[in-house]
Parts: structure tokens; sequence; C-alpha cells
């Protein structure tokens, strides 16, 4: 950092960077930082803005010269004001046949397109040339379109958004040689001086020179105005009109600077909660794909070896003697080819099948995803005024292990609020700022009291408490007043009850009186007085009655249980043989001086500045497993008073380490930041680029997802660099929506608790869904594969188009009743609040290393799977014989009991998310919840009654049949065993984990 004065401006310069002027890059980030750091330094050193228009060679009244010469020099020497975000995505820069062969490398798509070859050699050997080749142009066009969408969509919104920017060209007012100009923001050089309006976007970095009631949209929290203000890209003025100097623009600016830093640490912009979604997908998509090859390859050689089974000659015609047309225009749209009766190639409907479960796990999983996610992002705006800009946020904040809190507005100390003074017997509501606004005789006894406090100091967060009290609302200065005094000596009678006494000359010419002060618990220093003040300043004598009516004050005020502070004070006149010959003489001869004659100046009650709704919600997170760190721009000591008093620290904490000055943090090698940012709870005086270092140790440390918090327009990168970001507050509008993942509206920290519920509700939905679509998938999957390799000439299990149909109602349907279910048992008041955090901690780790696919998970999978993979074989295989129906009733009865079964999987997840009796009392305590859960009920019904419908529609255009109510008995019979299953599962499970347990201990 450089000096706050004007030589600040006279260190060496690098010629080559400044192009012949006198103050480099580097010095003016340095006094527009110093600036804004110290609350305006520049108030108080005004020859530093007349060096600074001096060294840009500009001025108020004329600007710069501004001829091409001029504007070529500054570019030259401080860089032109390019926006370096505004590039466009690194794909925009490749063709759209570059994507289209990147997608095709990758391993997944390289094996489905190896079953589509075998697939044709299969076909043309089976149905001849022209239908062979009709059968896999079919199945290779879904592979394009499934494939490539989303690239595709991700390319023509990139190049959208490339336009759509180039558009919207902003034009600021700017004076240059006596001229007041209109010039695109990209043409701002420094040493420009800008003119400002309502609405007008700060296009660079600078130093306000002007302002007529004017307000920032910056989001600062600040008591005190400075005069000449640092202002910082993005900054909006909500109101009135400005001008300011220009004194960094483009890359060089705080902004860019930063926000190079979060892109060098920053490989992809794909969630965590995508990315472990793609990963357990891809696994699934490799097996499948693998083992239907092995089966393809099998088939190639049965075709050429066994000619036979290729043949036609058993072909059945067509039962209505014609193709079904519309089911098989109907396959053919969603990429499968239905056969006639007895013609049906298998080999097509494996393909057909395959481009189904992957589509499903590709997009479908990512289409029910969503609606969970947006539902629950409804949620959060509606409840809690909440604005979530990247939805998988919505899942991502149940994870957070790491808070880093930026100031908030209910974190900022309300300096009067921090105590209670009483003097006399009487408390003073209206302090002055400080004490030279009260009468003389007030005047004397607020001196008195600001020098007890600010000399006689001994230690400790009570102690600290009192000095930042005494400055920021007496209005004391520490350093005047050790300097002004002079400490003849100290006597501590009683240290455990921090009575203590102090006696001190005042260095000024002519003074004839010594000064003796004792501070300590106040019915200790009330005994040694014989005088007091009263609420005029007025010395009065202090006798027996008044002696009561003061412990009576003081017991009322110890029974709230704070911490107060008694202060007593008199004058005293040296004598000439005074024994001070030795330090033991000096404070014997000080307590004969002062142990009588004192006169009671006052009563100071420490409070705590933090209401008891924020402390309780601090608490509630870390007993949650959040571990909060504050990140503030107050000094040292100030900022331990924040976090102890707040509860983000606590005493026992309060170790080397764990409260660390922004400088020394960032003076340390890296190792040792990563090292020390897990240890530090409090970092005190750090700048922008400070809490962004902080974000980025800790996640190094990859200890879990980061998330951070903040106010303030300068701190926005360090919500871009966190794994979820969080910004506080309506200013900034727009740069917020870019970097921040949340926006509370609100501006309290009270929403974060409830904010980490709802997120926690999103996992345990994400996870049922994900079980939903394993399950149905998985089970289609294996019992088509089974049957396939002992029966390979049987009829189709499933259709392509009924696989399709089931999994478009679970994805939307399904994903919805999750998540309306969810929010009709959710937890409402504090109390439940507690419970949720402390007992219902999400299971999953999206991204970071850990399985998306838990035990608890896979046992539900793993049961139902073999559940209905039984079933359908069972069906499929005995159906027949047991039932006494045709092939065609069996098989939409087989299609029936595998769509039910998947309801009865979203009715057990339903079970499990309300089984709790906190749950089931908030449904009958809220009416709007009791509507919700009806609603939830609803779906189901709605799922059942288009399956209903469905059959009844397909029984008159294609080859299925109307079920009775003995085969809808049936279907809804087996499917309902689901239900006993998953519970003796569940039984059985914990039974053997309390065996295991059991014998371990032994």
């Amino acid at each position: 950092m450089i000096n706050s004065d004007s030589s600040s401006l006279s260190t060496p310069i690098d010629d080559e960077n400044v192009s012949n002027f006198s103050i480099s890059v580097k010095q003016l980030a340095h006094i527009v930082e110093n600036n804004s750091n110290n609350k305006g330094f520049l108030c108080q050193s005004t020859s530093v803005i007349q060096h600074l228009f001096h060294a840009l060679e500009t001025n108020t009244d004329s600007g710069i010269i501004g001829d091409s010469n001029d504007l070529n020099r500054r570019r030259k020497a401080y860089g032109s004001n390019t926006n370096s975000e505004g590039r466009s995505p690194s794909f925009i820069t490749k063709g759209f046949h570059q994507l289209i062969v990147e997608a095709f490398k990758d391993t997944t798509v390289i094996l489905l397109l190896c079953c589509a070859a075998l697939s044709l050699v299969i076909g043309i050997k089976m149905n001849g040339l022209q239908e062979g080749l009709f059968d896999v142009l079919l199945i290779f066009l879904p592979i394009m379109i499934v494939v490539n969408f989303g690239v595709t969509y991700r390319f023509f919104k990139a190049i959208w958004m490339k336009k759509k920017m180039a558009k919207q060209k902003k034009v600021v007012r700017v004076l240059r040689h006596h001229q007041m100009l209109q010039i695109p923001v990209s043409e701002v050089v420094v040493g420009d001086i800008l003119f400002l309006e309502t609405g007008n976007e700060v296009p660079a970095d600078g130093i306000l020179i002007h302002g007529n009631s004017f307000k920032l949209d910056d989001g600062l929290i600040d008591e005190h105005f400075s005069e000449h203000p640092s202002l910082f890209t993005g900054t909006n003025l909500v109101e009135g009109n400005c001008q300011f100097l220009v004194t960094a623009v483009g890359k060089n600016t705080e902004r860019c600077k930063l926000m190079e830093l979060v892109a060098s640490s920053q490989h992809d912009d794909m969630s965590k909660l995508h990315r472990s979604i793609d990963e357990m997908s891809s696994v699934l998509e490799k097996l499948w794909l693998s083992l239907s090859l092995i089966i393809l390859v099998v088939q190639v050689f049965r075709c050429f070896l066994w000619k036979s089974w290729c043949g036609d000659n058993d072909r059945n015609p067509d039962p209505k003697g014609m193709k079904n047309t519309v089911e098989e225009i109907m396959n053919e749209a969603t990429k499968y080819m239905r056969r006639k009766r007895g013609g049906t190639n298998k080999v097509n409907g494996l393909v057909a099948m395959l481009c189904i479960l992957l589509f499903s796990l590709k997009d479908g999983l990512s289409l029910g995803i969503f609606i969970i996610l947006l539902y629950a992002s409804k949620e959060m705006k509606k409840a809690h005024q909440t604005i979530v800009h990247k939805l998988p946020t919505g899942a991502n904040v149940a994870l957070v292990t790491t808070l880093c809190l930026g100031k908030t507005l209910d974190l900022v100390v309300k300096h009067k609020m921090m105590a209670d003074l009483w003097i006399g017997f009487e408390k003073i509501l209206n302090l002055p700022a400080d004490s030279g606004g009260a009468e003389d005789s007030v005047e004397e006894v607020l001196n008195a009291l600001l020098e007890g406090i600010c000399m006689n100091i001994t230690g400790g967060v009570n102690d600290d408490s009192l000095l930042i009290w005494a400055e920021k609302v007496l209005g004391g200065d520490i350093d005047e007043l050790h300097g002004s005094c002079t400490i003849l000596s100290r006597y501590n009678l009683y240290p455990s009850k921090g009575l203590c006494g102090l006696l001190i000359k005042r260095n000024k010419e002519g003074e004839e009186f010594m000064h003796v002060h004792w501070k300590g618990e106040p019915k200790l220093v009330l005994s040694m007085c014989s005088h007091y003040y009263d609420i005029n300043g007025t010395m009065q004598t202090l006798d027996e009655e008044k002696r009561k009516l003061f412990n009576g004050i003081i017991d009322r005020i110890v029974s709230d249980g704070v911490y107060c502070f008694g202060f007593a004070y008199k004058q005293v006149k040296p004598k000439e043989e005074s024994p001070v010959d030795t330090e033991k003489e000096g404070e014997l001869f000080f307590f004969e001086l002062a142990k009588d004659g004192l006169s009671f100046l006052g009563i100071v009650v420490l409070k705590n500045p933090y209401p008891p709704e924020l402390r309780q919600t601090i608490q509630m997170c870390r007993e949650s497993g959040v571990e909060i760190k504050l990140m503030v721009d107050e000094d040292l000591h100030t900022a331990r008073l924040m976090a102890l008093n707040s509860g983000i620290l606590r005493i026992e904490e309060d170790l080397q380490g764990a409260i660390i000055e922004a400088a020394e943090f960032r003076s340390s090698l890296k190792e040792a930041q990563i090292s020390m940012s897990h240890k530090i709870k409090v970092l005190a005086n750090s700048t922008p680029a400070d809490k962004l270092l902080l974000v980025h140790c800790l996640r190094a440390n990859n200890c879990g997802l980061v998330a951070a918090t903040c106010t303030c327009i300068r701190d926005l990168p360090s919500l871009k660099e966190a794994d979820v970001g969080i910004f506080i507050g309506e200013n900034c509008a727009d740069l917020a929506k870019e970097d921040a993942d949340i926006t509370v509206v609100d501006s309290n920290f009270g929403m974060i608790p409830a904010i980490l519920i709802l997120g926690r509700y999103v996992c345990t939905n994400i996870d049922k869904f994900i079980q939903l679509q394993l399950i149905l998938n998985i089970s289609a999957f294996t019992s088509s594969f089974i049957l396939l390799i002992f029966n390979p000439t049987s009829e189709e299990q499933l259709t392509p188009f009924q696989l399709l149909w089931v999994n478009l109602i679970m994805e939307v349907l399904g994903a919805l009743f999750l998540a309306i279910i969810t929010s009709a048992v959710k937890p409402e008041s504090l109390e439940f609040h507690q419970v949720m955090l402390n007992s219902s901690k999400p299971t999953t780790n999206y991204g970071t290393g850990a399985p998306i696919i838990t035990k608890n998970m896979l046992m539900n999978v793993a049961v139902q799977s073999m559940f209905q993979v039984t079933l359908l074989l069972i069906l499929s295989m005995k159906g027949r014989v047991v039932f006494r129906i045709d092939e065609t009733l069996l098989r939409t009865m087989i299609f029936n009991s595998y769509v039910l079964c998947q309801v009865f999987v979203l009715i057990i997840s339903a079970i499990e998310i309300t089984k709790t009796s906190i749950f089931k009392g908030n449904i009958r305590r809220n009416p709007w919840r009791k509507c919700l859960f009806i609603a939830s009920v609803v779906i189901v019904g709605i799922i059942v009654a288009l399956q209903v419908i469905l059959i009844h529609i397909m029984s008159k255009i294609a080859h299925w049949k109307k079920l009775g109510m003995k085969q809808w008995s049936i279907s809804i019979g087996t499917a309902a065993l689901s239900l006993p299953i998953h519970y003796a599962a569940k039984l059985v499970l914990n039974s053997f984990q309390s065996f295991l347990i059991m014998c371990v201990r032994m």
C-alpha cells in the first residue's frame, strides 16, 4: 500500500509503462483502494487530488486534451476500456461441424454407433437392403439429435447473447478540451472527467470529484460517507448526478483483475450437480451399451451361420390385414421401429430401447431435476424473498460446509447499542456525538469518564468493547489521550473482580493536580466513594440512603445477566515529601492517596449489540455443521468484537490464528495460506482481493462446498469463486445475476438457514427422483435383456413407445409430485428449522468426489429393480398359463403393472418423506399445506387416469386390449407388493447391521 500523503506520488516510475505520465497504473490503483479502505483519506489530504490532476494532465475545467495523440498515449500507458469479461464463450470460436465431431468422440456415442452398425448388418440380412437402411436411418438420426442437442442449444444461445451484447452499446458524457462530448463507454480513457446522471453505470474505476444529491447502488455499508469516495466499475447511480476522475479502465479495473483470477482457477462452468449426474449416467450407459454390443455380435453370427434364424417363412400376416400405421409412425418418431406381428426385428427393438434409455438418462433425468429445482426456486422466492439465478444452486446450497460471511446490514455494529451509561440515578438516553455537545458540567463528567476508560485498560474482550464504545460514542481519541497524559502509578486491588486504580498527570503547563481513576465492579467502586455526580454533572454527597438506591440499581442491572463497570474519580495535589522511590512505595502512596474521597462518575453497562434472532441463526448454522468465517474491512479489535458478540467466534476458540490481519494472510506463502485458511475464523482489514484469496484457499482444501456472502459490488468476484455465491440486498441487480448464484432481497442473514433447509429438501427430492429413474430403466433393460438371451424369437416385452410413455409421465409428473409433497411437509417455524438442521443433513455430496448413489439409495434401487424384473419375467413366461389370457391382453397387463410399480415407488418415497410426526402436525396446522398435500395425491390420480386413457385409446388404434376389473386388480395387487417388500428389505438390512455392530462390540 502507498501512503496517503502526496509523497507517495514521487516513487520511481517505469517509463516504459507510463508513456511520460508521472504516475503508474499500480500507483493509481493503490490510491483508489487506499481511499476506499481508509474511508476517504483524500478528504483530509486534498493535495493528493491536486497531484492526481497534475500527474494525469487533466482538470475539472477543461478535461484532457483529447486529440488522437493524447488518446493513444493514454491507451498505451493505462490500457483501453475493453471489458475482458464480455468475450464470447470459448466454444463460439469453433465451427458447428467441429462441435459435431467432438460430440461423436464420446465413448458412449461410439458404442451406440457400433450397435447401430451391427443392427444395419442384421437388418439388411433379414429384411433386405432398402428396409435395413431405412431402419438404421431412423435410429441414426435420433442419435444425432439427442447427442448434440445440448451443444447445439448452447451454440446458438451464445451467438444470440453475442448479438445482444453488440446491440447494447452504452454511451457516457465526458469533458474534453473544454467541450462536453458523448462517447461510447469503450472510448473512455484514464484522466477523463465523466459526468453521470441517474440510471448511468460507472464504466471505469475512479474518484468522485463532485456530486449533487446522488446515491450509488454499490451496496457499501458505512456510517461515514466520504466527500471523495472511490467509485468502481459496475456501480449504478440511482439518484442525482455526479462527476468523477477516471483512474483505471478495462483490464486494469479492480473487478476485471479479480475476475481474471477467478477465471484462472475455474476449469468449466458445469455445476457440480450436473457433473455428478453425468458421471453416474455415463457408467450405466457404457454398461448397457457394452452388454448390448455383445448381444448384437452374437446375433450377427447367428444370422449368418444359422440362416433359418433370419428367415421369414414363419411370418404371420397382420390380424387386421394391414400394418399398424399409427403406432408405427409414433415409434418412428421416437427412434424405433415396430414390425408386423410375427416378424419383429428384435435387434432393432434392442437398439431402439437403448435410444430411449440413453435419452432418459441424459435428458430425461435432467428434465425431472430441472422441474424439482424450478419448483424449489419459486418456493424460495415466494416464502423467503430469495431469487435463485442458477438452478443447480438449489441443491448445492444444502451441501455447504463453510460459509464466508461478509459484513451484512444486520452485522454492522451499532455502537450506541453496545452499552448503556448511568450517571446519578438515571440512564442517559441520548448521548452526544462527542463530549463537546453537552453542557459544561456534564462535559466535565464525560471527559473524566472518557479518561478513565481509555487510560485504565487491563486487556480482555470487555475492555475492547469499552474502548470501541468510548471512541465511537463519547468521541474519544485513544492515541491523543495517551499522548496528553502520563501514568504515574497503577494499582490492582482485586484483579479477579477487575478493580484497578490509576494515578495520572496531564501533560499541561501549570497543571497542579494529579488525577485518580478507579474502575471495577460497581458495588466495590461505590464503597470507596463519598460523593457522586448527578445527571446534571453536579457533585452530590453520597449518604447511606443514596448508597442503597445505587445498590438497588446495580442489582437490577446485574439481574439481566449483563456485565457492567463502575467508575470513580478525584483530583489530588502531590506532596513533596511523598515516598515514591520504589514501585512498592509508589503503590502504597497511591492507595493512601486514593482510598477515600472519591466521586462516583457513573456505571457503564455493556450489552450485546446484536439481536437474539441473529445470534440464534448463527448458532443454528454452526450446529448444523456449517462453519462460519467472518471477512470484514474493520480493524482487528472491532472484527473480534463482531465475531464474539454474534456467536461466530466463541471465547474458547479465540486462539492464535483464529483472528488474523488480512495483510499477514496475504503475505504468506501459498502452502501456508491454504493451511491457515482452515484455522481462520475472522479476517480483519480485508480487501476484496483478500476475500477472494480466502475463498480460493478454502476451496483448494477440498473440505466440502464453500459459500460466500456479500452486499457490496466490489466483493462479487468472491461469490463467483465460491461454490455457492449469495448476494444479500437489492443493490447491483444486474451484476448480481451474473456473478451470484442466489440473491437474498431481504438483506437479512436470517434467511440463510431457511435457504439451507430448503436446499436439503431439494437434495432429498433429487435422491428420490434418481432412485425412481434408475429403478424404471434398470428393470426395463434387465428384463428385456434376459428375455432376448433366453428367448430371442419372442415378442418385445415393452415396446419403445411404452418406455417413452412411462419415462415421460414419471419425469414430469413424478418430479412434480416429489416437489409438491416436500413443500407440503417442510418445517416452517424456527423450532422445526433447528430439528431439520440437526437431523436432515444430505447424505449425497454432488461433485465433491463422493458417489452420487449412497448405500441407502443403492439398497432401494436393488430391491425394487429385482422385484420389478422378477415380476416382468414371471408375467412374460407364465402369465398366459396362470391368468388364462391371450398374448395381446397379457402384454397390455405387463405394461400396466410396470407403470403401477413406478407409482408405488413414488408412494414409498412420499411415505419416507412424511414419516416424521412433526411433518404431519405441520400439515394439520396449515390449510395451505393441506392443499399442497391434496395436490400431490391428485397427481398420483392423474398418472393412473392417464394410464387408463392411454390403454383405452391404444386398444382402438393399436394391438392393445382393454383391461377388465380382474386385470386391473391383478396389476394393482402385484405392483402393491412393492410396499411390503421395501419395508421387509429395510427390516432385514437393519437387523443385519445391528448384528454386525453387536459382533464388533463383542
